[in-house]
């Protein structure tokens, strides 16, 4: 529902796909976020479900609220493009549409960000999983008003910045997009924001972190891609070495290439320790591509870096190699 009077500022790009279920608590939690300054662009990606009829309903009745209908499925990057396509406001955000935002959050995130200026601006949230919740902060000093380098922000021994890779933790500036630095690989159905924050600590010069806290981040809901165990979740192999390109084109890739590598020893781990959920194809198939992408790395490094990793990690990281090495011989 266009408002009159004051140009947007801020676009929220929401993105939803057979979310009948989960978008009213959304859509009400928007209204409740609503601001002249501030657009809310609905992102429809082909849903089955009655989505889109909810979403249509909508745009009669929250303010700033505009509809844009995908005929086929892009996937969250490819919505998120489309979305991105329909900017007329200088920044834009992200929210899921399977989550949701506290009351005033926007209006209030709006108002640091034009406080601070900044092209890039990071968020803590809330962690929502049944009726437990956790606030989540980005462990980096650079908060409060302080304004830091993200490159700084990338240290080797300790979970930083860079280990929280959501789109929807963040503020960006337009010419962020124009640039292509806000950009998600296509071709990825799961582990697409992966590349995308690593773009952005090497190529954005200052960011900050947002007093105002606001977005609760539904966990281990029911069909959602943390908790399927699809062919999906193989593109973090391809999502990884993403990663890797991100980084040798910078100047200072040796810096950062053992970040890269705890990285992916750290993710590859977790993805080991949830195998089951995999069909035995699946599992196979996962286990030689993870194998694959961690011989690329330097025996040395790697063992440095698995030998710094907590025990639980570190065992299955060596359990899968060892697993990989076998269906390497294994007909």
């Amino acid at each position: 529902m266009p408002r009159p009077g004051r140009e947007p500022l801020l676009t929220v790009v929401v993105n939803f796909h057979n979310l009948a279920h989960l978008a009213p608590q959304t859509l009400a939690s928007l209204t409740r976020s609503a601001d002249p300054r501030i657009t809310f662009l609905l992102v429809d990606d082909a849903s089955t479900d009655h989505t889109a009829d909810l979403l249509e309903a909508a745009t009669r009745t929250l303010p700033g609220a505009e509809l844009l209908p995908l005929t086929t499925n892009q996937g969250l990057a490819g919505a998120r493009h489309r979305g991105m396509e329909h900017l007329r406001t200088e920044r834009f955000t992200f929210l899921d549409g399977d989550d949701w935002v506290a009351p005033g959050y926007y209006p209030a995130l709006l108002d640091e960000v034009l406080a601070t200026g900044l092209d890039w601006m990071r968020t803590d949230h809330v962690e929502v999983t049944g009726t437990t919740r956790t606030t989540v902060r980005i462990p980096d000093g650079n908060r409060g008003g302080r304004v830091g380098n993200p490159r700084a922000a990338i240290p080797l021994e300790r979970t930083t910045s860079i280990d929280f890779p959501h789109a929807w933790s963040g503020v960006y500036h337009r010419r962020l997009r124009d640039e292509g630095i806000v950009h998600y690989p296509e071709q990825l159905r799961s582990a697409e924001d992966r590349p995308g924050i690593w773009r952005l600590h090497l190529r954005v010069p200052e960011f900050t972190i947002a007093r105002t806290v606001g977005v609760f981040y539904r966990r281990g809901v029911a069909g959602s891609l943390t908790q399927t165990g699809d062919e999906r979740q193989l593109a973090i192999i391809p999502s990884l070495r993403l990663v890797r390109d991100e980084v040798l084109a910078d100047p200072e890739a040796d810096r950062f290439w053992p970040k890269v590598v705890r990285t992916w020893c750290g993710l590859l781990a977790s993805h080991w320790a949830a195998r089951g959920r995999f069909t035995p194809q699946l599992r196979r198939r996962f286990t030689s591509e993870a194998g694959a992408l961690l011989a690329e790395v330097e025996p040395a490094l790697l063992r440095r870096t698995l030998a710094g990793m907590a025990e639980p990690r570190r065992h299955a990281v060596e359990d899968l190699q060892r697993r990989a090495r076998l269906f390497e011989v294994l007909p």
